[in-house]
This record gives structure tokens, sequence and C-alpha cells, in this order.
């Protein structure tokens, strides 16, 4: 769940999210521990998947904007799968003011779209 918490003298707010769709075999699933401060945001990232080499943790960084929901969040960052060059990876999230709602994301040639996004912890 969010906690708030002050960083240079601004509050921030600290939360863990889970994007995907749970229970759903092979599905992605998509972890975030981030600290939301203002308008920007960074933490870090971890997709599962049931495959060999499957399992990827990164940082991301980001922005957080308005949307229809509440807000909405825009995450990108790299990360390097065993034996290959470095893969992109963005997630776009629209959360109500409970971290209930929508999402997406990219990473090397897997596309997830529409799936849930709920606070986790």
């Amino acid at each position: 769940m969010a906690d708030d918490v002050e960083v240079c003298g601004e509050a921030a707010v600290a939360v863990q999210l889970v994007v995907g769709r749970l229970g759903m075999p092979g599905a992605p699933i998509l972890r975030l521990e981030l600290q939301i401060d203002g308008a920007g945001v960074n933490g870090v990232a971890e997709i599962n998947q049931a495959v060999i080499g499957g399992r990827h943790r990164f940082e991301v960084s980001g922005e957080v904007g308005q949307a229809e929901q509440g807000r909405q969040i825009a995450l990108s960052g790299q990360f390097t799968p065993a034996g290959q060059p470095p893969a992109d990876f963005t997630a776009v999230l629209s959360v109500d003011d409970d971290w209930s709602g929508t999402g997406r994301f990219d990473y090397l040639q897997t596309h997830v779209q529409n799936v849930p996004v709920k606070a986790e912890g």
C-alpha cells in the first residue's frame, strides 16, 4: 500500500503495484516498487513469466500526470536479457486514488494491454 514519506522537503508516496492477470497460466506479471514525488516517479520493476529466462528486475523512471480515473503513470527502463542486447521497457498505468485501474506494458516482443493494476502489500 502507499505510505506518505518526506523526501527533500516534499511529500512523496511509496507504492507497490502489481500489473497483469494473476492466475492466468503463462501471463507476464509486472510488479512495481515506486517512489512518486510530485510529477516524477522512480523505482524498480520486476517482470515474471513462466518461461525460460522470464524473470527481469531493473530500474524504471517516468512521469505522473492527470487521467480520467485519477492519475496516469508513464514508466520506462532498460534491462539486459541473458545473452542478448539491452531491451527497452515501457508501461502506462491509469489508476484511481486507491491505486486500482488498468495498464499496459511492453518489453522484448511482448505487448500486454488492458490488464488490471492494483496495490500490493
